[in-house]
This record gives C-alpha cells, sequence and structure tokens, in this order.
C-alpha cells in the first residue's frame, strides 16, 4: 500500500472493526436496506454515514448550502457547546473522517457523550480542541497511527497507483458524509463544507427524535439526483447489538450477532489478502497438468474458440469488439 490514505468500502464489517481498533468500545455499524424513520429508530443511533456520488463539477456553497444553515458559531463555542468538526484536506480519507465526526462529539464528556472513545481518540480531540477546523483536518491527515488502522482495512492490490489526479466530471467518485444530534440539534457534517450544516432549529433534535429528523433531511437530498441513480449507502452507528442482547437475555439475538461478527472478521482478512500470487501458482499448475497429460493444445484452442464467440456475440449485439466481457 502506499503512504498515503487508501480507499476503505462502505461496510459495516470495515467501519465496526476500524473503530474497534481505535480504542472506541460498544460501538458498531449497521447497514439499512431501507430509508424510513421506523427502521432507523430501531437502532437507536448515535448518529448515520451517508455515501453519495459527489458531483465533480459541483463547488461546495461557501455562502449557503443547499439545505439547511451554516453554523460557523458551532465551532468557535468553547466547552462542551464547541462542535468538534475538520475540514478534510486530503483524498481518501473521508471515510474515517464523518465517522471520527460522530464519534468525537459523543465522547464521555461531552453534553451528549454516552460513547467510551478510548485512550487514542480521546487524546486526539483533546489535541485538536483548540485548533480551527482547517488545523484539525490537517492533525487527523498527519495522523499516522489513525491512517495506518484506516489504511489496514483497505482492500490489498498490486495494481493501485500511487499516481493522483484531478477527478472530473467523467469520474465517479464517491463521498462519505455524518449525521448527528449534537446539543440536541441535528448537523450534517461535511469536512468539504466550511462549517456545519445545522438542519432545523437549534435545541429541536434531541436523540430520541434523530431518525424522524434526519430520514427527511436524506430524502431531500436523494431527491436532486436522476430517478436511475440508486449508489446511495446508509449506515448507522449505534449500541453494540451483543450488548442490547445481553441486557434482555436473548440468547437468538445474541447468537446471530456473534456469527455476524465472524463473517465480519472473516471478510476483513479476505480484504487484507492478495491472491494475484496465489493465481499465479494455480494457474502454472493447471498448466503444467495441461501439458503432461497432452491436452494442452486443446485446452488453448477450445479458450480461443469460446473468446471469438464472444466476441461475436458482442458484435452482433452492436458492442465494441474492445469491451471486457465478465461472465
Amino acid at each position: 500500500m502506499s503512504g498515503g490514505w487508501n480507499t476503505i468500502e462502505s461496510d459495516a464489517g470495515v467501519f465496526t472493526y476500524l473503530i474497534e481498533s481505535l480504542g472506541t468500545k460498544n460501538v458498531q455499524f449497521e447497514e439499512l436496506v431501507s430509508l424510513d424513520a421506523e427502521s432507523l429508530q430501531q437502532l437507536n443511533p448515535i448518529g448515520v454515514i451517508f455515501l453519495f456520488k459527489y458531483p465533480t463539477g459541483e463547488k461546495p456553497q461557501k455562502d449557503k448550502p443547499q439545505d439547511g444553515e451554516f453554523d460557523f458559531a458551532a465551532i468557535e463555542a468553547q466547552g462542551e457547546q464547541n462542535v468538534w468538526f475538520a475540514a478534510q484536506t486530503i483524498q481518501n480519507a473521508c471515510g474515517t473522517q464523518a465517522l471520527l465526526s460522530v464519534l468525537l462529539n459523543k465522547d464521555g464528556s461531552s453534553e451528549d457523550g454516552n460513547v467510551d472513545i478510548g485512550p487514542t481518540l480521546r487524546e486526539f480531540k483533546d489535541f485538536t480542541s483548540a485548533f480551527p477546523s482547517d488545523l484539525r483536518g490537517e492533525a487527523l491527515s498527519n495522523s499516522d497511527l489513525i491512517r495506518d488502522t484506516h489504511n489496514s482495512f483497505a482492500r490489498s492490490s498490486p495494481f493501485i497507483s500511487d499516481e493522483s489526479r484531478v477527478a472530473t466530471e467523467d469520474d465517479d467518485v464517491y463521498h462519505f458524509i455524518a449525521y448527528t444530534s449534537i446539543n440536541s440539534t441535528l448537523y450534517e457534517l461535511d469536512g468539504l463544507q466550511p462549517a456545519p450544516i445545522r438542519h432545523g432549529d437549534v435545541g429541536a433534535c434531541p436523540r430520541e427524535i434523530f431518525a424522524d429528523a434526519v430520514v427527511p433531511v436524506l430524502q431531500s437530498r436523494i431527491a436532486r439526483y436522476p430517478q436511475t441513480e440508486i449508489r446511495f449507502n446508509l449506515l448507522a452507528m449505534c449500541e453494540d447489538l451483543r450488548v442490547q442482547a445481553r441486557a434482555i437475555g436473548d440468547q437468538e439475538m445474541l447468537e446471530r450477532e456473534e456469527r455476524k461478527r465472524r463473517e465480519w472478521r472473516w471478510e476483513n482478512a479476505l480484504r487484507r489478502h492478495n491472491f494475484v500470487g496465489f493465481i499465479g501458482e494455480a494457474m502454472k499448475g493447471v498448466t503444467a497438468a495441461k501439458v503432461k497429460d497432452g491436452s494442452y493444445d486443446k485446452w488453448v484452442e477450445d479458450a480461443r474458440a469460446t473468446t471469438r464467440k464472444r466476441a461475436e456475440d458482442r458484435k452482433s449485439r452492436g458492442q465494441g469488439g474492445d469491451e471486457m466481457d465478465i461472465e
């Protein structure tokens, strides 16, 4: 992997084990398959992380966002009234930045705090508490520990280029942002914006009605896209569901959640592994076996015939001859 920040997936298992690796306790992520307040409220969420296709030709509004109001006073306030907000200063860090934007506003020392964020993040928050948002973003980008933890959940690939370039309107670029209730106020935390975005009146969104308040905001945002655009993802940050299962004595729920954790650990292990070498050795073995039993020439000819047939099929469907066909 390169020395910068690598892309991570919008995945509940990735985000859950990422924050656990940073020291946060008894918090997990759940993916939502439907955007309705009832489904979200059942999880009693701390906040949500929203992934969407970012319009690369659109410049952030400095005076007024498309929805809500910029709250510059919130990042200038002192003590518990201060909203921890960081400007995004580097590519590919927005996933981790979004989840930290929730956690660092929910630690046990704050008014809304009910999360044990652990000593690592507590120290980072204390260190950056007096910084303006741009320096907070720089501090996050330059944190070796947070960056290395983030990168440990990136999918391993030998084909990642270290070259960087500015995205164009033809690129599919995706961006993570966070929504949470801070000081009983609904905030959108997007490091590409100049300040936190307040939705609704101050004090009008205690955590108990967070789901009812955030769903219309998300629906309004999604409605600005064409109806054919479905590439959105929503992850709810909530209390570890195993804790809830133990509290109510639901053994079936506990077993289901433990099984989910085992699947997440397995999937995360696979993400870290580079299978190119294994595939190469497997192909060498298959080729050697074909040569040994005399079927190599027929094997190659059959493959060529299959390739020609696929090319003819693409041509008959009016597709370009240089398009990859993955089946």
